[in-house]
């Protein structure tokens, strides 16, 4: 990995020992001379390498109530939980904490890149930005719009939605150019001014869905993520009463996707998060557009939403990848997620059949692992970023350690390097994390 968090080459099978100023003789014939201030990193005994984790649906603010209110679904758990816990984003000081506890608890969970929505107000997303940074995540970040059917406590108008929008989008990309100041965080932990220890933070255009945001609102965020090709995140098709709201709301729109596309919303620097309902004709538009899902198996289970196919998204070419989406979902790990849409797409080949009759293959461990990296990447869209150790690709990286102290893996001396990384995948939880990259520098040991 090179001074720039860029993979340089990948070769095994080599035994000789390795120092600063030596050279390796690589299997092409080239040779490579291991600079005097290379550091050398020896991996635990059965201990390995993964990619860093890609979560592309989280909600920030909602860590405050993860693993409470899964009495409601999702409309009245927006009502009774979601926009009161979120309107005390407004105070800053307490944004900071639950926002540093967010990215802390991500972090140490092996998600190098997330996308988070944060909230209506400004000031509090852009310092989630400084916070993701500051810590060495790879953060995307979207302040929530919404200008109707929400409470008057958190509603904006449609010019103030706007209007805070392109002030959020100047603040995030002024903080890109400097790429942080190392001034660090004021004692009362709000993060004005910061020291950057991984990438600047992105935004993102985050109209939080159809019902809570006008056409107009829609059209000028349209015009916003254009102008500045931006990424797009928002709510799909997570609910049955969500989608025919929807439909009562636009009645001469032809469908739920279709109120994104109609507004310039849907293009292919779009993630949309669940799509459990969409119908054939809104997938195919997804396609075209070039738009993806983030799936997020546990908060629609948690919120009795519905079962996504994922299978029949990715036999249509539809892009996928994978979202914790706390506290819809109770748990920040990735692995989580990994497991639950494994759950998931194995119930669907029990209840589900394809046209032809015969039933829909689950997804292997495989592609549930590509979907939480490599694919997860690929939709952010960030020159490099691929989710795997390729040749110049960014260094995001999870030092994996089977045997770490309380480690809920047992191996045994017949299992192999493939064996470890499937009981890892089954088994394993943050304990196993032992070092966590960032673009080649270690953000979390």
């Amino acid at each position: 990995v090179d001074s720039f968090g860029r993979v340089t080459f990948v070769e095994g099978g080599h035994v000789e020992a390795i120092a600063p100023g030596q050279s390796i003789e690589l299997r092409s014939g080239e040779s490579v001379v291991v600079s005097s201030s290379c550091v050398i990193r020896h991996l635990p005994p059965r201990g390995f390498l993964c990619p860093g984790f890609v979560d592309t649906h989280t909600h920030a603010p909602q860590f405050s109530f993860a693993g409470t209110g899964y009495d409601l679904q999702l409309l009245e758990w927006l009502e009774t939980y979601t926009f009161p816990s979120e309107a005390k984003f407004k105070d800053l000081k307490y944004a900071a904490r639950i926002c540093h506890k967010a990215v802390g608890r991500t972090l140490r969970h092996g998600t190098t890149s997330c996308l988070y929505f944060a909230t209506v107000h400004t000031d509090a997303a852009v310092q989630l930005g400084r916070i993701a940074s500051s810590l060495g995540q790879r953060a995307f970040v979207g302040k929530v719009n919404m200008d109707r059917n929400a409470p008057n406590f958190y509603r904006e108008s449609t010019s103030e939605s706007l209007a805070e929008t392109e002030r959020f989008v100047t603040c995030m990309l002024a903080d890109a150019k400097r790429e942080g100041v190392p001034e660090g965080f004021a004692e009362d932990g709000t993060c004005s001014i910061y020291a950057s220890l991984g990438p600047p933070a992105q935004p993102v255009i985050t109209p939080r869905f159809v019902p809570t945001c006008s056409s107009e609102l829609m059209k000028g965020l349209g015009a916003i993520a254009a102008r500045h090709n931006l990424l797009v995140t928002s709510h799909v098709s997570e609910n049955l009463a969500e989608v025919e709201w929807v439909r009562s709301l636009h009645p001469t729109e032809d469908s739920y996707a279709t109120c994104y596309d109609t507004p310039g919303l849907l293009t292919s620097r779009t993630i949309l998060a669940h799509g459990i309902y969409l119908r054939e004709d809104e997938r195919r538009l997804l396609k075209q557009r070039g738009t993806s899902i983030s799936h997020c198996p546990m908060s629609n289970s948690m919120l009795r939403s519905g079962m996504l196919n994922v299978r029949r998204l990715l036999d249509e070419g539809v892009s996928v990848s994978l979202g914790t989406d706390v506290s819809g979902g109770a748990s920040p790990s990735m692995l989580t997620a990994i497991r639950e849409a494994i759950k998931v797409s194995n119930l669907l080949s029990l209840i589900e059949a394809e046209s032809n009759g015969s039933s829909w293959k689950p997804l292997s461990s495989t592609e549930a692992f590509f979907l939480a990296t490599a694919a997860g990447a690929r939709t952010l869209g960030v020159d490099s970023l691929t989710g795997d150790f390729s040749v110049d690709s960014l260094f995001d990286a999870l030092i994996i350690d089977p045997d770490a102290s309380g480690s809920p893996i047992d191996l045994t001396d017949e299992d192999d390097a493939t064996a470890a990384f499937g009981k890892w995948l089954t088994l394993g939880d943050d304990r196993n994390i032992s070092e966590v990259f960032v673009q080649g520098r270690a953000v979390l040991s």
